[in-house]
């Protein structure tokens, strides 16, 4: 079992051995800033992803850091991914959370993408809440390589436990833009 695990990751290194461009984008919402770093993220292959998100009303954030798989298909970007992700709301319930999940992003033009993305952390994958949720959709916009706009919707809440309530920690539209050199 441990060759076969050589050998899968190995294969899946060497399909991904295309050159990981690096990036990062800033995202402004009416409550919330979002500030993200990846590296291979826009390409087949692995990637590494971190974040950080504020709610700037309140004070809650997170932020943490991802790694996962790309495949494309065509025109479609598939990722599947795993974060660690630290919680910082103001409700008593700080902790970490280990969410799985995956997106799609789906090349309507060479400069106008649609994409949308989920994860999940329940009960097991988790220390100070029932269950961590967030999604993330837009569209984004590349007038001239390597700067992308973006416009979309990005939602994060926890279920609460041990008699603490669940709560929405960001929810709502925003703009952004990020450089990918």
């Amino acid at each position: 079992m441990k060759k076969l695990n050589i050998l899968l990751l190995s294969a899946l290194a060497a399909v991904s051995g295309s050159a990981l461009a690096m990036g990062g984008t800033v995202e402004q919402g009416k409550n919330f800033t979002n500030l993200n770093l990846e590296m291979g993220k826009s390409s087949s292959g692995l990637y590494v992803e971190s974040n950080w998100l504020k709610n700037t009303e309140d004070g809650t954030q997170t932020g943490g850091v991802g790694a996962g798989y790309n495949l494309e298909v065509g025109p479609v970007m598939l990722n599947a991914g795993a974060k660690a992700i630290y919680l910082g709301p103001k409700k008593g319930d700080n902790g970490v959370a280990f969410p799985i999940g995956g997106g799609v992003n789906v090349a309507l033009t060479d400069s106008i993408h649609v994409y949308g993305e989920g994860y999940v952390a329940p009960e097991g994958l988790n220390n100070s809440v029932k269950n961590y949720v967030e999604a993330n959709g837009g569209v984004s916009w590349t007038p001239i390589t390597p700067v992308t706009l973006k416009v979309g919707y990005r939602h994060v809440s926890v279920d609460g436990k041990d008699g603490r309530p669940g709560h929405t920690l960001i929810d709502g539209a925003y703009v952004g833009g990020g450089v990918t050199f």
